[in-house]
């Protein structure tokens, strides 16, 4: 039996039980709370929602600073109303091939008490009501593992946490020297 032959090789086996741990990770589906409206933007050919009540404004994509020795996910710095915010390439933690900003692109600026953070975006789809079940992520979806990727609905959207997004440690650059 072919089931037997894929057991007895040792790599095969190996696959199927990573596979088999993979998918019993996979989170139970959530419901979004009644009347959450949510925010639908692209992102390198993908779409993605976030809560509204986590994003502040969406802008035109100012110029953004380089910040020299960053991750490549922190694309600069931006001057939002003489205010410096922290834009964000989301490429890089979503899995997605980097690519730079297409003109027309987006700044959706998010926050969340006061951490504050600029998510670079292709375009903005639009701002709707969400009132149904998050079914959990596939593990072959980009994003798979991230704990601010809450599930995925029925239009293929994948949902963002806001909050969760900025609590992720790996977004504290040079932390240690921060007191």
């Amino acid at each position: 039996m072919l089931l037997d032959l894929l057991r007895s090789d040792p790599f095969s086996r190996s696959v199927l039980e990573d596979r088999a741990r993979a998918l019993s990770r996979q989170d139970v589906t959530t419901e979004t709370e009644a009347g959450t409206s949510t925010i639908s933007f692209l992102l390198g050919g993908c779409s993605y929602s976030l809560s509204t009540s986590s994003v502040r404004e969406v802008l035109a994509l100012p110029p953004i600073t380089p910040l020299p020795a960053t991750p490549p996910f922190v694309a600069g710095l931006a001057n939002v109303r003489g205010r410096l915010v922290v834009a964000l390439d989301l490429r890089p933690l979503l899995e997605i091939s980097a690519a730079p900003p297409a003109p027309g692109s987006l700044l959706l600026v998010i926050g969340v008490g006061d951490l504050t953070a600029g998510l670079i975006v292709d375009s903005v789809i639009a701002v709707s009501h969400q009132a149904e079940t998050l079914a959990p992520t596939p593990s072959t979806t980009a994003g798979r593992g991230q704990p601010w990727v809450r599930g995925v609905d029925s239009t293929l959207s994948l949902h963002l946490d806001g909050a969760m997004l900025l609590a992720d440690p790996r977004l504290a650059v040079n932390a240690e020297g921060a007191e």
